[in-house]
């Protein structure tokens, strides 16, 4: 048996993780603008963001089938480094290279799986 990763899907996760850190920084910057970040701000920016991130990159690639695991990418990506990364006070190009690496570890998971070359079909 061997491993065999799906390059398309990898790229898919890399630009996903990069659109979900720059949408999440950036409307992270714009609500505490008044110093607050409420319940709802909250709730617009981790819930909406991330799912359209992951739509706006399988539309984009025209891969609408990657769309379930892309959507996991970007919201693993938001629960491992980007809330880690945000309470210690990243700005937003930071937090993009956060997404693009969370992207990256999150959609090598999605890209992998086994193959049986050397299987013989009957």
């Amino acid at each position: 048996m061997s491993v065999r990763i799906n390059g398309q899907m990898i790229l898919a996760a890399v630009l996903t993780g990069l659109f979900t850190g720059l949408f999440v920084s950036s409307a992270e910057e714009f609500f505490s603008r008044d110093a607050t970040f409420s319940g709802t701000e909250a709730l617009a920016t981790f819930v909406s963001l991330p799912l359209l991130a992951a739509l706006l990159v399988s539309i984009g690639l025209r891969r609408r089938h990657l769309a379930r695991r892309l959507t996991g990418v970007a919201y693993l990506t938001l629960a491992i480094p980007l809330f880690g990364i945000g309470m210690g006070g990243a700005n937003v190009l930071q937090q993009i290279l956060g997404g693009v690496i969370g992207g990256g570890f999150w959609g090598l998971l999605f890209a992998t799986r086994l193959s049986h070359i050397d299987a013989v079909s009957k």
